[in-house]
């Protein structure tokens, strides 16, 4: 999961110069606290269940039980383990970061995508598919360039 190439490009060049003059163990560094601010950051937006640009997810679709009945959960908060920052990996490089959904990271991938997934089973045994609908669970919000910048200040000893 990446972020869009747009919305980074002219940002990508601006920390690029910043970093270019750091060590490499300092670069590594300054990536590793860029993808820190960045995966709390996601990680508050989809306990919020919003997207990356502010705008609210879709809520769940309500499922019955087997007597055919509304659950009384649906359309709640969504996500309750990919809440949580242990299950977001950063692999900080000098030159890179990148945040990764750690063991199965099926569930993220479907609904980052909006790909096809088994639901449950139904009374004759086969598998229940449905197309689940695109939730951007990562990406670069407004406010994530101003942090981004903080990263940039406090590595270059400017913060005060």
């Amino acid at each position: 999961m990446s972020y869009d190439s747009e919305a980074l490009a002219g940002f990508d060049a601006y920390f690029g110069r910043i970093l270019a003059g750091l060590s490499p163990s300092r670069r590594r560094r300054a990536t590793l606290k860029l993808g820190q601010a960045l995966r709390r950051a996601n990680v508050e937006r989809i306990a919020a269940n919003e997207q990356p640009d502010g705008t609210a997810m879709e809520p769940r679709k309500a499922r019955k039980d087997r007597r055919g009945r509304l659950r009384k959960r649906a359309g709640g908060r969504m996500f309750r383990k990919l809440r949580q920052a242990k299950k977001w990996r950063i692999d900080a490089q000098p030159d890179s970061v990148e945040i990764t959904a750690t063991g199965n990271q099926r569930i993220a991938a479907q609904h980052q995508f909006g790909e096809e997934g088994v639901v449950g089973q139904g009374p004759d045994g086969r598998r229940i598919k449905h197309r689940y609908t695109a939730r951007r669970l990562l990406g670069f919000g407004p406010g994530d360039e101003r942090e981004a910048l903080r990263v940039a200040e406090e590595m270059l000893g400017l913060d005060g």
